[in-house]
């Protein structure tokens, strides 16, 4: 393969001589690894895989990319489901995983400044560890690395209290497509002079830099959380509920919803006795509690308004026993999804809280249109669902139908085609259908400016 005039030999001596023999693969067996990541069965094929160790050596490598006009995409811990960190065409891969130290926890400021290899997990453990919150820890946290959720903006099951990732970046080390090496903002709580450069990156998807620091600021440490699970004969009543928990005081850090299908795809799995499974009930509804101030008042609050809906009884948990136990359906979803089957399409759309049950109820009779097997669960007091249409060999044309419907459900009322995965590949269409006009024709012009030559992530985020 050549890149405008020199071989893939010679780029692999320059980038050997930035960041050592080891961290520059070629080998089709090496490189394999790193042409895929969770979304379906996609595989593409790298060109090279290049593992530098600090920030300069980014700079250093993105300055040959751009000089031989060479494509590159970023990528973390490969924990994505958008095909968002895929190579294109043979395209090369910067691998931030060496990136991987946390640098300063500043304890009176209430920050910490971390690369961006660093896995999710670790650092909520050093966050704690110093008495620290950091509240936007994503089911992927044990191999997620924190560049990745800041450039997918991802979020968790605290969402509906805490926000997205990007509600906790201060500040940002980017290098650009030019190899230019620049902090975005300033450790501090409040700027208000300039644009937000900061928030530019977030979400960007590797397609304007690549991050390879962030300052996160921090929260106190909830003393004692509370889990609630109950059930509900109905959807309907589940997502009352919902809505009722939205318009009360009650400040719930998670409130998940599991509709019937997931219930009875992942209860055979996980196997023995599961809170509130042996009812034919149509979903059920796990609510965290944290309140630091009245967190008892918000407990009676929750059962105030659960008890207005639901069809059974309220199980409370406080111990760290007591809450496995509660949430151990909703978070044993995944395994049972992927354990021993062909794979699932995650449609991460969100809706207005307001259209719920509308959004539910009409994935799950387009699915039974279609003759889609599905499962839907997620973070249903700020509208993000989970939709999963679960993969079947020679059905390609039936989930095509069932996902391109689904997504038009949304858009056409008031939704958007991704709450915290992104858009990568997989769902560039649709976003166009989203950003329709003006606003996607200035953030194409703001891609053209920052990278002139479209090397960084090509093939991802904007429509075709």
């Amino acid at each position: 393969m050549v890149y405008m005039n020199i071989s893939r030999k010679e780029l692999a001596v320059m980038f050997k001589d930035i960041c050592g023999e080891s961290n520059v693969l070629t080998d089709p067996e090496a490189v394999f690894a790193y042409g895929r990541d969770q979304t379906l069965d996609l595989q593409c094929e790298a060109g090279m895989v290049i593992k530098p160790r600090t920030a300069g050596e980014v700079s250093d490598i993105l300055k040959i990319c751009s000089n031989f006009k060479i494509a590159i995409t970023p990528r973390g811990g490969g924990s994505g489901v958008t095909g968002g960190a895929l190579p294109l065409d043979g395209g090369m891969v910067l691998s931030l995983e060496r990136l991987d130290r946390i640098l300063e926890l500043n304890a009176t400021d209430g920050y910490i400044i971390a690369e961006a290899g660093v896995i999710t997990s670790d650092l909520c453990r050093r966050v704690e560890e110093a008495g620290y919150f950091f509240p936007v820890e994503p089911s992927s946290s044990a191999f997620s690395m924190i560049g990745g959720n800041i450039a997918e903006n991802a979020g968790s099951i605290r969402s509906c209290k805490y926000g997205k990732t990007g509600d906790y970046v201060l500040n940002l080390e980017v290098v650009l497509a030019s190899g230019e090496r620049f902090w975005t903002g300033n450790n501090v709580e409040k700027v208000s002079a300039g644009f937000d450069l900061t928030g530019l990156f977030v979400g960007s998807e590797g397609v304007l830099g690549v991050i390879t620091k962030a300052v996160y600021r921090l929260l106190p440490k909830p003393e004692r959380e509370i889990y609630l699970l109950t059930s509900f004969a109905s959807l309907r009543k589940a997502c009352d509920a919902v809505t009722a928990i939205r318009r009360s005081s009650l400040h719930p850090s998670a409130v998940e919803m599991i509709c019937r299908n997931a219930i009875e795809l992942a209860a055979p799995f996980l196997g023995g006795t599961l809170p509130l499974t042996g009812e034919r009930d149509e979903a059920q509804l796990l609510v965290a509690l944290d309140d630091p101030q009245c967190l008892d008042r918000s407990l009676d609050l929750a059962g105030d308004i659960l008890q207005r809906h639901m069809s059974g009884d309220i199980l409370v948990g406080e111990s760290a026993a007591q809450k496995e136990e509660l949430s151990r359906l909703r978070f044993g979803i995944g395994n049972a999804m992927t354990v021993n089957r062909p794979g699932y399409r995650d449609i991460d759309a969100c809706v207005p809280v307001s259209f719920l049950y509308e959004y539910i109820a009409g994935t799950e009779a387009i699915c039974a249109r279609e003759n889609v097997d599905m499962v839907c669960f997620g973070h249903a007091a700020d509208g993000n669902m989970h939709t999963m249409l679960l993969i079947q060999e020679g059905q390609a044309d039936r989930y095509r139908r069932a996902t391109d419907q689904i997504y038009g459900l949304a858009l056409q009322n008031g939704g958007v085609v991704s709450g915290e995965h992104g858009v990568g590949m997989l769902q560039r269409q649709y976003f166009g259908m989203q950003m329709q006009g003006s606003r996607l024709g200035l953030m194409k012009r703001i891609k053209a400016l920052m990278d002139p030559d479209g090397i960084l992530n090509p093939g991802k985020l904007f429509p075709q």
